[in-house]
């Protein structure tokens, strides 16, 4: 609360103050339609000759006009300088409703003091007006403490020069004491009530702001944290799919490739005893062994229970080993190369896989480009992560394609298998990473990030 208490004084000041303001503008209005009330009063006793009894009333009757002008210029005033709220409060304001403040107390000085003394004797007049300033404003105890104590001196004052009766004197003497503390005691209690009410509610404000706070927190955690078990389920069902592939090629791919090994060795046979015409004929069956063989290869290498050897490297460094390959590849394809190697830390990571990884991405978007386009490999490391993105300026991917990315034999190429991305995601899966997309008309980034050890 101490804190709090500092770090709001300045505003609960500017509050107390606005209060003030306002309510006086009020009173001002009812002060100005009362004081009819009390001129006509004052006419009517003017009709019945006390006027002519006694100068007192007609000194009441200056005081009441007087009561009614005041009003009326303090009216004007609230409106001239008005605050629509406690942030618009100045100085202005403030001297605003301690003038008032002053103004009244002197008024009813006068109207007790000397007035009131030719006419009954009676402070009635000050009185109303100590306790209407003790209950409609809250005045800090510096400011209460001068108003009170200026207003007894001076009614006393005039009590000692306008009233001759000792003992009537004497008694308003008493009476004035008495009301001055009273009127102070209460004064300072609504104004202490008032500080710490609004205290309060500055307290409960900045409570409920760092509740708010923190729900938020926790709301964009929870999300964040659906967010990510939307991310692994799918994850999980890429690799479940993946791995059951995997098995499989594992369990054929030996079966297969034995008897394609003997066809392929027998056409080899063939074609060194055939005449010259039926070459061309031996070439092609080769060809498309080699073929299938090479996707029994990729098939094969899909598999997450495929053993992996990781080794302490640095990825710039199988970038740097792998550049001719990809440099190669750039210019057969016209295509324009660009590098942004920035410094990573060490990676567990096993080398040829992550080779094999970067020519099928850089493969991939030197395809998805025509001539002159340009291609860019980056890396860099943020978020407790090593980042190899690989960048084209193709027409991108449909959206509605994003998802089946890396699902083994999905492919938009019309001579493509469909195991490129497949042997990548298991590639990055054994490497204990991940990949991300993101693509636009303008181009497509593939984002491969792998945890800091």
């Amino acid at each position: 609360m101490q804190n709090i208490k500092e770090h709001y004084e300045y505003l609960i000041e500017k509050e107390v103050t606005y209060n003030n303001y306002n309510r006086t503008g009020k009173l001002s209005l009812i002060f100005f339609l009362g004081s009819f009330v009390l001129v006509l009063i004052d006419q009517i006793n003017r009709l019945k000759g006390l006027w002519v009894i006694t100068n007192g009333y007609r000194y009441l009757f200056y005081s009441h006009v007087v009561f009614g002008l005041a009003s009326l210029i303090y009216l004007l005033v609230f409106y001239k300088i008005r605050a629509r709220s406690p942030n618009e409060v100045t100085y202005k304001h403030e001297f605003y409703g301690i003038s008032f403040a002053v103004f009244m107390l002197s008024l009813t000085v006068v109207i007790s003091g000397f007035i009131d003394q030719q006419i009954h004797g009676e402070i009635t007049v000050y009185i109303l007006g100590c306790f209407t300033i003790a209950v409609m404003f809250y005045y800090s105890l510096k400011v209460t403490s001068i108003l009170y104590g200026l207003s007894v001196v001076m009614l006393m004052v005039f009590l000692t020069i306008s009233q001759k009766d000792l003992t009537i004197r004497q008694g308003n003497y008493i009476n004035a004491l008495f009301l001055v503390i009273i009127s102070y005691f209460l004064s300072t209690v609504l104004y202490k009530f008032k500080r710490c009410e609004l205290m309060h509610n500055y307290y409960l404000e900045n409570l409920v702001a760092e509740r708010t706070k923190e729900l938020q927190m926790a709301n964009e955690l929870l999300s964040q944290e659906i967010v990510e078990r939307k991310r692994a389920e799918i994850e999980m069902v890429r690799m479940d799919r993946l791995n059951l592939i995997g098995q499989m090629a594992a369990s054929i791919s030996h079966e297969v490739r034995n008897p394609m090994t003997t066809v392929k060795g027998f056409l080899q046979l063939l074609k060194s005893k055939q005449e010259l015409k039926n070459q061309e004929y031996f070439d092609l069956m080769i060809e498309e062994l080699d073929r299938a063989n090479s996707i029994l290869t990729e098939f094969l290498s899909i598999s997450k229970t495929k053993s992996t050897t990781l080794g302490i490297c640095n990825i710039n460094d199988i970038v740097n080993s792998t550049l001719p390959l990809i440099q190669a590849d750039a210019q057969y394809n016209d295509t324009l190369l660009t590098l942004e190697l920035n410094n990573v830390p060490y990676l567990q990571l096993n080398a040829q896989e992550i080779r094999q990884l970067l020519l099928n991405l850089v493969r991939n978007g030197f395809e998805a480009m025509e001539s002159g386009g340009g291609l860019k490999i980056t890396t860099y490391s943020t978020n407790g992560e090593v980042v190899l993105a690989v960048s084209d300026e193709g027409k991108g991917i449909e959206k509605s394609l994003i998802e089946k990315l890396g699902t083994p034999f999905f492919t938009t190429k019309e001579q493509g298998t469909g195991l490129g991305l497949a042997v990548c995601y298991g590639i990055v899966s054994r490497n204990n990473g991940r990949i991300s997309v993101e693509t636009s008309p303008k181009g497509t980034t593939f984002y491969v990030c792998f945890k800091l050890s």
